[in-house]
């Protein structure tokens, strides 16, 4: 060869010149035909070089030589350098070609024994390559030839690799250790290392041989089960010693280092450890490598324990290396390999150990998870490399790690807050990482750049540095981790002081002030990136979170006025985006502003002065600043506005699958169906996957696959050529089902997004409007300006036209938050009505905020509509609670009825008592209940088709709320529209069939049936009890036998029981019990003239006679009322009644007629009220319950004793006989009857008495709206006593004058006492008993007269 001076340069510069496919191609086809050289000797030309190859290899094998001149090697390091390059550029499809001419070049090798050892070997060009590696030659050559066998395996061809791989392995080049014992070294690469580089601090040869390896792996990944050997030597030979070596270069020492862990990371790289079963324990761990990788990580072996040495060069010495060093560069590139490779460790350690530790005793070691082996120092390394900002690479990797860390390290913020180098400040490091945080939040939001993919540098990717961070600090709130968690460490909240103690600086730096510099420039912009969506869920996870809400008010208050709502009026403004991945994030962004206002709202409402302040600011911009939009002809304000934004991402159906009746067929053969509606997951082996919100979709190349090879099979089964029609329809059902999988994912996530943008939405009204004098009720609604009443209608109504929008469309499952909210607003509207009513503004006037007609209308339209469409059955349980809300509402509305005092006292006073709004009212609300009338007429058949749908298959909730609105709406409709419809429509004759379905779970009544069964049968009653308020209702349940059912139900009959002591404990028996004789009763009184139903009515009692007659006591006063009506009725009937039933009665109800009479604790409550009236009038001005019932009994049963004396006298003292009280209670005297008429009288005279307080004390507080409405109710309440009393005295009379008619010398002292004790008494008590004094006086002439019929 040339002298080395000239040659060597020559070659450099062909090296440089061989740059690019076209400039390596040329170089290449220059050497492989070179022309003579002008200026003498041989030119470059590969035969050349394989001409010294094959002599050297032929030298060395013959021994001839001790070891090659350092000239030579560098010539020929140089050569080689030059092949190596030259493939290296090289287009891929040229490479094949160009080593079959290598291997037939014609050599001109001189001495014959060197041309036939390069014949015997083939003149294959990779055998000199790998056998001069066993010769005495330099390192750096040794390094060349390696480099120019691994240009022989290019990454696209895994033929050429394997091919490469063979030579490798007969190379010897890394020899087996000897299992002897012996110690000598075989002399191989890790001889060379160990004895040759080491000494020399150079390691050419080992870096060449590394990267040979990492060729091979990147060329084929069949190699994991030969790679044994390698990868211990890696580990061992060079990693583990790596940092403790010394180096004449020192950015070789990286180079090794990466190489090592790009080594390593490969034999990871495609393994599943899922996978692999290690039945075969410890032969398998052996032999695979990556199972020998994972398992020298899991048990702190030498290589992990190397890789962490690696990471522990830390961000400081890096950062240092980087301004005054020369291998900064080179370091940054191992450490990025090491937290690579850590990182595809943490991916799989957990079921690798898992694994390792099942195989049992043959491993003496426990294999642990990655976490477990870091000591503290590590932790704070690793997340230190945040703060490297010259390479992002680095940032994104300490990132990703930091989000295990964080998953898996409870005390990771204890850690963090211990000093990281003894004797340092704790605080200051913490600070410097929050500083490190904020540094790289703001680098990647307004600095991004691009960052190489991690498993290939060629390809880049976006900055994603900024969605790390934020998923890092979203991380612990979403998991609800207790804090102090790394969020709050992070976000800069004082754990020392206490999170809910922090005050937070905005202008300190931190990622929450480069988070609200971020908002600020994007607050503008019609489009967001999707890091704005992680930041304002942030945000609200701050706002909800107890501890850190406060804090974080705080801070948001210090920001620009209304910022958060100028932002949400921007976003409900701005088009929606075309694409799906920014639809999906636009419409997340809306939803966490929504919440974050609702968030916000929540916590303003529970401080005092300072939060109320923030809430009408925050509820002015929500309800009384309008949006202004294009998309729609007039403004609505930001709630509204929500809404329909809602309605227009809505505005596409659900995908479907394409059906044509041409591939029908194949779909069935290709199991598309089946494959579709599979569940699974890809884990479980079907094709669905979840995504990070939790929604499920098809796995697009799972699915991909599995119809792939259904079609090959087809395919190869039906034998279709390449034209047939029949393959294209399958490619068609293929491409087809790929399409809709595509197009289905996009609808779930947006549909998923817009029901949570829904929940949030629901939360907002719900704060806004569900509490107790909000100041929401005082905003002007824009555009309209309207308040209060009319306001939660508008509201109601809007979400009720969402609710029908949605049904209308394949999103049904988005209309339970509609509903709810509907209900939160109709629940508000009845209590808001309420307020307004104690209020007393019914007698100050009408205004919007006390009833809007046309806004009620509007809202029961839309109501009715909807309950009369199919719906999800929690859905209708919310509209039915809307309908029963709104049927209340308009109920409490109606104007009361005026009690005579009121009447009598100010009949004259129009000008100041308002009877002129009364009117106005009375009239408004006529026009309101002929509106729903109306409306209700018009869908009344649709209404009740629905209902009873829902009473008849409904399951209990919805069935027992469709029962008690279908009670309200039938008492709603005076015309009985809606009741004709119930008649006619078989509902009610299947309630009463399906009675004897509400059994009792056992036999012994002592066991009831569930709370919920009792609510239905309660509620199937209620709606009985409406129906029998009309005369055809009563005709419907008689003829379907409802008498019977109830007398023969075991439910009735443990009801019964319950009243009587047996089972007092539970409420809903004693009210199911109440309910059935008021039908019972309701019925008879309704058919009076029926025979059936008499006699019904009597089966019933004697059924239930030993109950209902134990009831007849003071105990039980309600249900003793209710039979004492009863009986009043069947006795005075045109119906004969059976003499043995009177007979059976008699003693039960004189025994009531002695419990109750004389109405001496009645008299004693009406005397305390009228003392207390005289002292001081009081809110408190009522009678009690007790006492009214009572009273009502005292009534019941006199009425029913006047009614029995003419059927049956048998109950009173008999005539002739003396008249004393040692009768005892056998029968009812006429003593009794005497101190019962004075006790009443008593009752009258005091109740007259407080009836002239009243009058007065309303007369002197007339301004008072408020107290007249409180007035109004005492009044009332007096005025139903008053005459429930005066009832009392005229029955007693009535049966004085029967049983005292032979008998006139005991009965009309009596009366003329009564007489002789109303002169006596204030002329104003003469007139109001007057009344009754006539028919004294009539009762007594006709005594004295002689006759008896008055």
């Amino acid at each position: 060869q040339p002298e080395s001076s000239t040659f060597v340069p020559l070659l450099d510069l062909y090296t440089s010149l061989a740059t690019g496919a076209r400039g390596a191609t040329y170089i290449f086809n220059k050497l492989l035909n070179p022309s003579p050289s002008v200026m003498g000797g041989s030119p470059p030309s590969w035969s050349g070089l394989y001409a010294a190859l094959w002599e050297y290899c032929s030298l060395f094998k013959q021994e001839e030589i001790p070891a090659m001149k350092e000239d030579e090697a560098t010539t020929l390091a140089a050569y080689l350098e030059l092949l190596a390059h030259v493939l290296e550029n090289g287009a891929s499809h040229d490479i094949p070609q160009w080593l079959s001419q290598l291997q037939s070049l014609d050599l001109q090798i001189l001495a014959p024994h060197h041309r036939d050892f390069a014949h015997d070997n083939g003149y294959k060009p990779l055998f000199p390559l790998f056998f001069l590696q066993q010769q005495a030659i330099p390192a750096k050559l040794k390094g060349a030839l390696l480099i120019a066998a691994r240009s022989f395996a290019p990454v696209s061809n895994a033929s050429l690799a394997e091919q490469v791989w063979r030579f490798l392995e007969s190379s010897k080049l890394l020899a087996d250790i000897p299992k002897d014992g012996s110690t000598s070294m075989p002399i191989d690469i890790r001889y060379q290392l160990a004895e040759v580089e080491a000494r020399a601090e150079e390691y050419s040869s080992t870096l060449a041989f590394l990267k040979l390896l990492n060729r091979l792996l990147m060329s084929s990944q069949s190699f994991h089960t030969m790679l044994h050997s390698y990868v211990r030597f890696v580990r061992e030979s060079v990693l583990a010693p790596l940092m403790s070596r010394g180096y004449k270069d020192k950015e070789q020492k990286w180079d090794l280092a990466r190489e090592c862990l790009a080594f390593l990371e490969l034999t990871l790289q495609g393994f599943n450890i899922e996978d692999v079963d290690l039945e075969d324990g410890k032969l398998i761990l052996d032999k695979v490598a990556p199972l020998q990788t994972l398992q020298d990580f899991l048990s702190r072996g030498p290589g992990c324990r190397a890789i962490i040495l690696i990471i522990q060069t830390g961000v400081n010495q890096l950062i240092e290396e980087k301004h005054v060093g020369v291998s900064a560069y080179k370091a940054e590139l191992a450490i990025e390999s090491a937290l690579n490779l850590l990182m595809s460790v943490f991916q799989m350690d957990r079921t690798a150990a898992n694994k390792f530790n099942q195989v049992g005793p043959t491993y003496a070691r426990s294999y642990k998870s990655m976490e477990m082996h870091m000591q503290h120092k590590d932790i704070w390394t690793i997340l230190g490399y945040v703060r490297y900002h010259f390479s992002p690479s680095i940032q994104v990797l300490a990132l990703q790690i930091a989000q295990i860390l964080e998953d898996r390290i409870p005390e990771l913020v204890s850690i963090l807050l211990s000093p990281q180098v003894s004797g340092s400040s704790s605080s200051k490091s913490t600070q410097q990482l929050v500083h490190a945080f904020a540094e790289c939040l703001q680098d990647s939001l307004f600095k991004p750049v691009s960052i190489k993919a991690p498993n290939d540098s060629r390809v880049m990717e976006e900055d994603k540095r900024a969605s790390l961070i934020l998923s890092l600090l979203l991380r612990p709130l979403v998991g609800k981790r207790q804090g102090p968690n790394l969020t709050h460490l992070l976000l800069g909240f004082n754990l020392e002081a206490g999170i809910s103690n922090t005050h937070i600086d905005i202008m300190s730096f931190s990622p929450l002030q480069v988070m609200t510099e971020a908002l600020y420039q994007y607050k503008c912009h019609s489009t967001w990136p999707q890091e704005v969506e992680q930041m304002l869920q942030l945000f609200s996870h701050l706002l909800s979170d107890p501890a850190t809400s406060s804090a974080t008010l705080e801070l948001l208050r210090s920001l620009e006025n209304n910022y958060f709502m100028d932002v949400l009026h921007v976003a409900l403004i701005s088009p929606i985006p075309h694409d799906s991945p920014d639809r999906i994030y636009y419409i997340w962004q809306i939803k966490w502003i929504l919440q974050i206002h609702a968030n916000v709202l929540h916590k303003s409402l529970t401080e005092v002065q300072q939060g109320k302040d923030d809430c009408k600011k925050l509820l002015k911009g929500l309800i009384g600043d309008a949006v202004k939009s294009d998309a729609t002809t007039l403004p609505y304000c930001a709630i509204l506005m929500a809404l329909q934004f809602c309605k227009n991402a809505l505005q596409f159906e659900k995908p479907t699958l394409k059906q044509d009746m041409r591939l029908v067929h194949l779909q069935r053969q290709m199991q598309v169906n089946l494959l579709l509606s599979a569940p699974e997951l890809v884990s479980e082996g079907g094709v669905r996957a979840m995504t990070e919100r939790g929604v499920i979709v098809y796995h697009i190349p799972s699915l991909g696959s599995i119809l792939a090879r259904f079609f090959k099979d087809l395919e190869v089964n039906c034998g279709w050529g390449i034209e047939s029609e029949e393959r294209a329809r399958a490619n068609e059902v293929l491409e087809e089902t790929l399409k809709y999988a595509q197009n289905y994912n996009v609808f779930s996530q947006i549909a998923h997004a817009i029901q949570e943008l829904l929940s949030s939405w629901e939360q907002l009204m719900s704060v806004t409007f569900s509490r107790h004098n909000i100041p929401a009720m005082e905003i002007q609604l824009a555009p309209t300006g309207c308040t209060g009443f009319q306001s939660l209608l508008a509201f109601a109504t809007a979400s009720l036209e969402g609710l029908d929008f949605v049904s209308a469309t394949s999103n049904v499952h988005l209309s339970q938050p509609l509903a709810r909210v509907t209900n939160v607003l109709m629940a508000s509207v009845l209590k808001h009505t309420k307020d307004v009513i104690a209020s007393g503004v019914l007698y100050q006037g009408i205004n919007s905020d006390t009833l809007d007609v046309s806004s009620c209308h509007k809202f029961f339209t839309v109501l009715v509509n909807c309950l009369s469409k199919p719906a999800d059955k929690v859905v209708r349980q919310y509209l039915y609670g809307s309908l029963i809300f709104y049927l209340l509402h308009t109920k409490v509305t109606k104007t009361p009825e005026l009690p005579s005092i009121i009447l009598e006292k100010y009949e004259d006073l129009d000008e100041r008592f308002h009877f002129s709004s009364l009117q106005h009212l009375d009239g408004v609300h006529e026009i309101l209940d002929q509106g729903n009338m109306s409306i209700m007429q018009q869908q009344a058949s649709r209404l009740v088709q629905a209902f009873s749908q829902d009473i008849i298959d409904g399951v209990y909730f919805t069935k027992a709320l469709a029962l008690h609105a279908l009670s309200m709406l039938i008492a709603a409709d005076p015309l009985g529209t809606i009741l004709q419809e119930v008649l006619s429509c078989g509902v009610i004759v299947s309630l009463v069939r399906d009675l004897e379905s509400f059994h009792l779970s056992a036999s012994s009544l002592q066991q009831a049936l569930p709370n919920r069964d009792l609510y239905i049968f309660k509620a199937v009653l209620t709606l009985f009890l409406e129906v029998a308020c009309s005369k055809e209702g009563c005709l419907m349940l008689a003829s379907s036998g409802v008498i019977r059912s109830l007398a023969s139900s075991k439910i009735v009959e443990s009801a019964l029981d319950s009243i009587a002591g047996a089972q007092s404990e539970v409420t809903q028996l004693r009210e199911i019990s109440m309910l059935v004789l008021q039908i019972v009763l309701a019925i008879f009184v309704g058919l009076p003239d029926s025979r059936d139903v008499a006699i019904y009515v009597r089966e019933f009692l004697e059924r239930h006679s030993k109950l209902l007659f134990s009831c007849l006591n003071r105990s039980s006063l309600p249900v003793a009322g209710l039979v004492m009506t009863a009986l009043s009725n069947l006795f005075r009937g045109q119906n004969p009644v059976d003499p043995f039933f009177v007979a059976q009665c008699r003693g039960h109800v004189v025994s009531l007629a002695w419990d109750v009479l004389p109405p001496s604790s009645i008299r004693d409550a009406v005397k305390q009220m009228r003392e207390d009236v005289g002292h001081q009038f009081s809110d408190d001005l009522h009678l009690g319950q007790d006492t009214k019932a009572l009273l009502g009994v005292t009534v019941s049963t006199l009425e029913c004793l006047k009614n029995m004396l003419s059927l049956d006298d048998g109950a009173f003292e008999r005539v002739g006989k003396e008249s004393h009280r040692s009768h005892g209670k056998q029968l009812v005297t006429i003593d009794l009857l005497e101190r019962s008429l004075y006790c009443a009288q008593e009752i009258l005279l005091d109740l007259i008495e407080v009836k002239l307080r009243v009058i007065s004390y309303l007369e002197e507080n007339m301004e008072s709206s408020r107290v007249l409405a409180r007035r109004m109710s005492q009044a009332m309440e007096i005025e139903k006593f008053t005459s429930e009393s005066v009832m009392v005295l005229e029955y007693i009379l009535h049966i004085l004058f029967k049983v005292g008619a032979n008998n006139t010398n005991r009965v009309i002292p009596v009366l003329d006492k009564l007489l002789g004790v109303a002169s006596s008494n204030s002329s104003v008590a003469k007139v109001a008993m007057e009344p009754l004094h006539v028919l004294v006086r009539q009762f007594r002439h006709a005594l004295s007269s002689g006759t008896t019929q008055t």
